[in-house]
């Protein structure tokens, strides 16, 4: 029962540790802690266009910045469709910004978008688009002849991505994404006076709040991007559980320890009794006591370690293939040799405690006494 409990926990504090782990290696590069947003919603912000992005990407600590676009997109040939009979809708080309895509179902998540490139949404009216994943495939889109005219053109693009559109945010249900150079081309190289939103990246999300001051000093609207919360969310709910594990395990071993001792004393009265005779000190009994406790505690933590090794591992499957808490890419603790020294630690001294208070009352019991239980 021990190794079952160690086993369990070790697993799951193999996994918290697993879980912060990988958020902490890429929270500055896959999520929006470090990205601040630039809107024009609020009345008196500051306008943003090309004069006003620019002052911002010159500002300390700013890594990029990219304005959102967005052009109407649709698949050119019917036979691209998921569906002979009901036409996916328009795939809105929308500027790519990696930190805030969501996760992807095939493909590799870009850093960057190249200028032939495409992400497409996974789920849209008829069906998914999987099947179009590596194809280069013929997008529609309206060019702009001048005032209320315009004309249906084509652009071929290789579709590099697809990602999950399950949780639709600003960007609409379907948007698709694309670098910046393919959709100045979209826009036939027309830059547009100004934009509703734009994104900054800074270099450490410990520096966010100092750009945030700056940016609002300057009359920007600013705001943290979407999504920050969750992550956090996400760390202290881990966090929470990897409080408990340990406390768990003390107060199984002292359990075990207590359980352990009174089977082991019960059988072995006679034997300690004329030990006593023989000369043993109550001292060396309660030694003696403690020291097989121990053998059998130490053997059942190492067995639950090993055993949560293997669920381990598991574990990490699952949350690869099933989204478990949205992590993906989760390396799993397999053995981590300073968890599973502070796991035998904490089993080794609650059983103890457990088992000494009964040792050291029977090691001082009369040896008649003993004879007579």
């Amino acid at each position: 029962m021990l190794a079952i409990v160690v086993a369990v926990c070790y697993c799951l504090q193999g996994f918290v540790v697993s879980a912060v782990r990988s958020h902490a290696s890429n929270v500055e590069k896959h999520s929006n802690v470090s990205v601040i947003e630039l809107s024009t919603i609020r009345p008196d912000a500051r306008v943003l266009d090309g004069e006003s992005l620019s002052e911002v990407s010159g500002l300390g600590h700013v890594v990029s910045v990219v304005p959102w676009m967005q052009h109407d997109l649709d698949l050119a040939d019917e036979g691209d469709w998921p569906s002979p009979t009901v036409s996916p809708g328009s795939l809105w080309a929308t500027t790519y910004f990696e930190p805030r895509l969501p996760k992807m179902i095939k493909g590799d998540r870009p850093v960057s978008l190249q200028d032939d490139e495409i992400l497409l949404p996974d789920s849209v009216p008829g069906g998914s688009l999987r099947h179009l994943y590596g194809k280069t495939v013929m997008f529609g889109y309206t060019h702009i002849n001048g005032k209320y005219q315009g004309s249906y053109r084509t652009i071929p693009l290789k579709v590099v991505g697809i990602y999950d559109n399950s949780v639709p945010d600003k960007d609409g249900e379907n948007p698709s994404y694309v670098s910046e150079n393919t959709m100045d081309a979209l826009f036939d190289g027309n830059v547009q006076e100004s934009y509703t939103f734009a994104y900054v990246q800074v270099d450490s999300g410990d520096n966010v709040p100092l750009v945030q001051k700056k940016l609002a000093a300057m009359g920007f609207g600013v705001a943290g991007a979407a999504g920050q919360q969750d992550v956090t969310g996400i760390l202290a709910a881990l966090m929470s559980i990897g409080r408990f594990m340990f406390p768990i395990v003390l107060v199984c071993s002292l359990v075990f320890g207590l359980f352990l001792s009174v089977i082991w004393m019960k059988q072995r009265k006679r034997s300690l009794a004329l030990l006593r005779c023989l000369g043993y000190t109550a001292g060396q009994l309660s030694a003696l006591a403690l020291v097989q406790v121990v053998q059998l505690v130490v053997a059942a933590g190492i067995a639950g370690i090993i055993l949560g090794a293997g669920f381990s591992l598991l574990l990490a499957h699952s949350v690869d293939s099933g989204d478990l808490l949205n992590l993906t890419n989760l390396d799993s603790v397999v053995f981590d040799p300073v968890l599973a020294l502070e796991m035998l630690a904490i089993t080794v001294a609650g059983a103890v405690i457990g088992a000494l208070p009964l040792s050291v009352r029977i090691a001082h019991t009369q040896p008649d006494e003993l004879m007579r239980g």
